[in-house]
Formats: structure tokens, C-alpha cells, sequence
């Protein structure tokens, strides 16, 4: 069985950054914002009013695919970032996009 799963990289528009691992294939705003990594990146940066979103997408293993869950995500992070490059792991896509923060767009009042 193998594994999707994505690097998601947010950055604010006051150049705050960081990168998590999650569960399969978020592609849209609200799959990101309904991630944990994004939640805890708002909390750590009240004034952003924008958040730039990269996802890279990934599988791991060979066979039929299912989404990784938490556990998998753990253990992916175990191995380090050396785990995205190894044979075992295929790069399968890149989106990009951006969130407003705020009135226009999401805000941890509405994710609450």
C-alpha cells in the first residue's frame, strides 16, 4: 500500500515561515486551513493578513494509494528531510496559491 502526503510551506506577508508534513493531497484553501500546521501558524502570527501556500505532493511506496494518517505523518518526520529523497518516496506535484487573512478571507474566528 503506499502512502499520500504533502509538504505544505506557509509564508506570511511578514516573512514568517514554516514547513509541515500532512495527510494526502490539500489543494484548496479550505483543505489548508483546516490543517492543524495552519491553525498554529496564524496563532503565531496575528498581524499576517495574507498567507502564501506551496504544497508539494508526494507518495511513498508501491501500490494501491490511500492517504497517510497522522501515525505515517509522525513517522515521516521521524526520518528527517533526507525521507523526501530517498528512492522510496515520488514527487508527483506542485500548486501554489494565497490566503487573505481577514474579513475577505479566513480568520481563526471562523475556524473555531
Amino acid at each position: 500500500m503506499s502512502k499520500l502526503f504533502s509538504r505544505v510551506c506557509l509564508t506570511a506577508d511578514n516573512s514568517s515561515t514554516v514547513e509541515y508534513l500532512c495527510p494526502g493531497m490539500p489543494d484548496t484553501e479550505e483543505q489548508i486551513t483546516e490543517t492543524d500546521g495552519y491553525c498554529d501558524f496564524l496563532e503565531d502570527n496575528p498581524d499576517a493578513e495574507s498567507v502564501t501556500v506551496d504544497v508539494e505532493h508526494y507518495i511513498y511506496g508501491e501500490g494501491e494509494s490511500e492517504n497517510a494518517d497522522e501515525d505515517d505523518i509522525a513517522e515521516f518526520e521521524k526520518r528527517g528531510e533526507d525521507f523526501l529523497n530517498s528512492d522510496e518516496v515520488d514527487y508527483l506535484d506542485y500548486n501554489r496559491f494565497v490566503i487573505p487573512i481577514g474579513s475577505e478571507g479566513f480568520s481563526m474566528e471562523e475556524m473555531t
